[in-house]
């Protein structure tokens, strides 16, 4: 297919570039079989296509402007739902410089908790024949060198640097996992409860779910997109486990949908238990519909020094800073602030992934993504709503600055990259409860 393309191309007069400052520049061609060409070249390189295609925002064609917008979103919703690949090539190497270039590759910091632990001076070998996916590359290292890592109380940064802490063990508690491309879907447990209810009948009332979580790489963030699906579930003796449809479990859901600030989401997969059940759940398969974001880079910057009553502006957000108060009595500042999206993006509008889940963006949730407050120092403040009307426009910023943390000089209002899909998961051979 690949070599019939390039004798196409060539036929056509038009021979392939694999340079993207070319392909940007045939973006804005008189003849559009030769637009058409070099879009599909750029989103074929991916990645390595971005730096130019950013560059392409500010050409005067608008033809180039508008395409290389679509390819840049396209192809930064593409890089949410792909793994990040880590190479491990450690041959006797101290423990915490492995973590640390562990950690570089996979574009988060991986903190060895407590700092300075006796633990680390191990030195370790890790060696594999190709790249693994983050979480592959993430249980070699932790049996390497016998750590440990809780998703559940991930650590967090005040300017939302992905973060993971590890910590020392000697008995790494292993659970039943499923990976799919950044994504790792656990079952933390499994619940049955009987009771009897006297004011209706009496008559008995069973609960019997499936507690699961669905983590993403620490670099992105992570929201419940849809109910979860249970698609399958069946124990050792043959029976269904699931949920006969039109009967209230079957219908309820966990969490709530729009943006969250974190890579982790629980959320509760409802079964049905026979009168005679298995020894073990056979197999355990569904799906939760996901949606996933990541910073943008080049965020607006707002100097907040004389900024009340001024507007500030990119191409895709609009940000008008009303008032910047600080209060004489305490430590904290209030910053009133509207937020307007520019030709309707501004950070706010999904980029459509390959699933049909219509997550809801705009909340405070997703602000807390996307602003930052600084000090001179370049160390960010953490703060608070403290009012958010319903449209998302308006709000007001409480920081409560902790010791050691200057002022606040400086806002950065981050757009998003964001995409929608479906995490698929099965587990086999579960004991039952």
């Amino acid at each position: 297919m690949i070599g019939a393309s390039l004798a196409t191309l060539l036929i056509l007069g038009q021979p392939p570039s694999s340079s993207p400052k070319v392909l940007v520049e045939q973006l804005g061609s008189p003849r559009f079989a030769e637009r058409e060409r070099a879009s599909e070249a750029l989103e074929r390189l991916g990645a390595r296509a971005l730096p130019a295609l950013r560059a392409a925002f500010d050409a005067k064609d608008p033809e180039i402007r508008s395409r290389a917008s679509a390819l840049v979103d396209k192809t930064e919703a593409l890089m949410l739902t792909q793994p990040t690949l880590v190479t491990l090539d450690f041959r006797d190497r101290p423990l915490i410089e492995v973590v640390k270039e562990v950690g570089d590759q996979a574009g988060i910091k991986l903190a060895l908790v407590p700092e300075n632990a006796r633990a680390w001076r191990a030195r370790v070998t890790l060696r594999e024949s190709g790249p693994l996916p983050f979480w592959k590359a993430l249980d070699r290292l932790c049996d390497a060198g016998r750590l440990q890592f809780n998703l559940g109380t991930q650590a967090a940064s005040f300017n939302r640097e992905p973060f993971l802490a590890l910590f020392a063990t000697n008995d790494r508690p292993t659970g039943p996992t499923s990976d799919l491309g950044p994504f790792r879907v656990q079952l933390l447990s499994l619940h049955f409860q009987r009771d009897v209810a006297f004011a209706s009948g009496p008559r008995p009332i069973e609960q019997f779910f499936a507690q699961v979580q669905v983590a993403a790489e620490p670099r992105l963030s992570v929201s419940q997109g849809g109910p979860i699906q249970v698609l399958e579930a069946v124990d050792d003796r043959g029976q269904t486990l699931l949920v006969p449809r039109g009967s209230s479990s079957s219908t309820r859901q966990s969490g709530y949908f729009g943006m969250s600030s974190g890579s982790v989401v629980q959320l509760q997969a409802h079964l049905r238990r026979p009168e005679q059940p298995g020894k073990t759940i056979r197999k355990l398969r569904g799906v939760v519909p996901i949606a996933v974001s990541t910073r943008k880079p080049q965020p607006l910057v707002v100097p907040l020094a004389g900024a009340s009553g001024k507007s500030f502006r990119n191409d895709q957000v609009a940000l008008s800073i009303q008032d910047v108060r600080a209060n004489p009595n305490s430590n904290q500042t209030s910053i009133e602030l509207t937020v307007q999206p520019q030709g309707g993006q501004g950070g706010s509008a999904l980029v459509a992934g390959d699933t049909n889940s219509s997550p809801i963006f705009r909340r405070q949730e997703a602000n807390q993504q996307q602003i930052e407050v600084l000090d001179a120092k370049g160390r960010a403040i953490p703060w608070y709503h403290s009012s958010f009307d319903t449209e998302g426009a308006r709000m007001t910023l409480t920081l409560s600055p902790p010791d050691g943390i200057a002022a606040p000089v400086e806002l950065r209002y981050y757009s998003l990259a964001r995409a929608a899909t479906d995490v698929r998961f099965e587990f086999t051979d579960v004991p039952m409860p």
